[in-house]
């Protein structure tokens, strides 16, 4: 009997071609379409016609009242906090995989499967998300967070293509309407929106945390609330002074932003924490991702106790900002992923 794969269809082209490969390799599959915020409705009608097209079956699931509470909650907070989420590393871990093991098992499948573009491998006794070939498109950093529990039971077929072309040119050849869908969003449920017109309106005008934007000790004006600004940000601070300055550091207690230099945004290293390691390493050579656009840099690091983690760059690195993932490289292999504390 063939292995059953729940695949995570959400109507664009990847998770459809997804779906048709693995049914091509011999898999058992079948579609499950989440839907995690209101308003998505509106493109969730094509992942049933997609599975209808591919002759496999469909199921679909409402986990918006719990996406709201794990994710988007998540989401507001950590920006009230004077920090910077990663909701969609965060989601990966603590929502969307959750829902889709949930699902597996209610419908004794054997594997999930999604449309992301990355790999795995196993390696020393331990399961690894891997870059995938297309290292535009690779999404490792996406799925730092996820433990070998998940990466062990999940599978990429995306990740070995080398182009995004191959997998639509696939979807044309099926004659499949999602063939030249535009890729979504990275943070799904904001639609395109700005997240500060976002947070605006879930926050009370009267509920944001105001403060002083303060440079060399200096008060320069008031700001509208630590949830719009975010470590090395300098567009949109509207302070007038006569040169560019920088968010250097948010202050959750005072409310205070500090603004400085582009040089006084370097740092020489982060302390993470909620790390997911995978390593029995405790000092070691890596690289390290702090955003999802940016080149790798050169690190050494450290272990510490209770999922912490001390990095120590090679050179300085700009803008390291609290709240966001950093990611931990072994060559093509995720070896950690944690969440920056604080720079130093």
């Amino acid at each position: 009997m063939p292995e059953k794969v729940l695949v995570a269809m959400s109507g664009g082209v990847d998770s459809t071609v997804t779906a048709h490969l693995l049914k091509d390799q011999g898999f058992d599959v079948i579609g499950l379409t989440l839907q995690m915020f209101e308003g998505q409705e509106k493109y969730l009608d094509d992942a049933g016609k997609m599975a209808a097209k591919l002759n496999i079956p469909w199921y679909f699931e409402d986990y918006s009242d719990f996406f709201r509470e794990e994710v988007i909650s998540y989401f507001i907070h950590t920006y009230r906090k004077g920090k910077t989420p990663n909701p969609c590393c965060y989601c990966n871990e603590y929502a969307k995989f959750k829902y889709l093991f949930e699902q597996k098992q209610k419908h004794k499948a054997d594997k999930i499967a999604t449309g992301h573009y990355a790999r795995k491998a196993f390696k020393n006794g331990h399961w690894f998300i891997s870059k995938a070939k297309n290292l535009k498109k690779d999404q490792s950093y996406y799925l730092s967070l996820l433990d070998e529990f998940y990466i062990n039971l999940t599978e990429f077929p995306l990740g070995e293509f080398a182009s995004k072309h191959q997998v639509r040119k696939i979807a044309e050849e099926l004659d499949l309407e999602v063939s030249d869908k535009k890729d979504s969003q990275d943070v799904c449920f904001l639609e395109g929106e700005d997240y500060r017109e976002y947070l605006s309106k879930k926050i009370l005008c009267d509920e944001l945390k105001r403060g002083n934007f303060i440079y060399k000790g200096e008060i320069l004006k008031e700001h509208e609330g630590i949830e719009f600004y975010t470590v090395g940000q300098r567009k949109g601070l509207k302070t007038g002074f006569h040169k560019p300055l920088y968010v250097v550091e948010i202050n959750p207690d005072t409310k205070d932003i500090y603004l400085g230099s582009k040089e006084e945004t370097y740092f020489k290293g982060v302390k993470l924490e909620e790390c997911n390691i995978i390593t029995d390493r405790k000092f070691f050579r890596s690289e390290i991702r702090l955003r999802y656009r940016m080149k790798s840099a050169p690190c050494t690091v450290e272990i510490l106790p209770n999922n912490e983690a001390a990095v120590l760059f090679d050179e300085n690195q700009s803008a390291p900002t609290p709240g966001q993932v950093a990611v931990l490289y072994d060559e093509d292999l995720v070896v950690a992923g944690g969440i920056i504390r604080q720079a130093f």
